[in-house]
């Protein structure tokens, strides 16, 4: 893997990965219950116009009150996390892997073996979160897993922890290991991605400005 030394959210990050499947779309590959997913088609289209802008398009999503708590509520969580597992947590802007045809914007990277993703979510969702994992013998959610194994999957790592936060509960921690099935799958909807997105990209260039 590569890690690409650049703060997320600033230009040189949204150029590193324009263009490039990351696991924040992994859902757009790969459903949560291991299906191949119907959107891959529009998610060429999107990666073919960053690739060719060399950056972000104007209709991805901007962001709301919910995802600017959950960025003010990251370093908190982190620390959480760090103080009661006794770790530390190395903060990465991008990784790709070794081809960069595929990327991650992980939450950190814990020692040799791990990942984190944090979750920072509000109390009516940690609510329905609990009643969810009281109602499925505590598994995660399936919207969850696209995310988590594209990271093991670019990463190479051993385990990922999703860490759901809220200042007034107690932090839920699933640790999930890499699914060789699912991965597969991923790699087999990464291909095909890659070549619609390059096929596009082509008939879309003598047009852009």
């Amino acid at each position: 893997m590569i890690i690409h030394d650049c703060e997320q959210g600033t230009p040189e990050w949204f150029k590193v990965k324009a263009g490039v499947p990351s696991s924040s779309n992994a859902a757009m590959l790969v459903s949560g219950t291991g299906k191949a997913s119907t959107q891959i088609d529009k998610y060429a289209m999107r990666l073919a116009l960053e690739k060719n802008f060399g950056g972000p398009i104007d209709d991805g999503f901007g962001g709301n009150k919910y995802t600017d708590r959950g960025v003010e509520l990251e370093a908190l969580s982190r620390a959480d996390y760090a103080m009661t597992r006794q770790v530390e947590i190395q903060e990465v802007g991008f990784i790709t892997d070794d081809l960069m045809q595929f990327g991650a914007s992980t939450d950190g990277l814990v020692g040799d073996d791990g990942v984190v993703e944090f979750k920072n979510i509000i109390a009516t969702t940690m609510g329905d979160l609990i009643l969810y994992l009281d109602r499925n013998n505590g598994q995660t959610p399936p919207t969850y897993i696209p995310q988590l194994q594209m990271e093991l999957l670019v990463t190479s790592r051993k385990w990922v922890d999703i860490i759901f936060y809220h200042p007034q509960f107690e932090p839920i921690i699933h640790r999930h290991t890499p699914d060789p099935k699912f991965q597969a799958l991923l790699k087999s909807q990464i291909k095909q991605v890659l070549a619609e997105r390059n096929r596009l990209a082509k008939i879309l260039k003598p047009y852009q400005l």
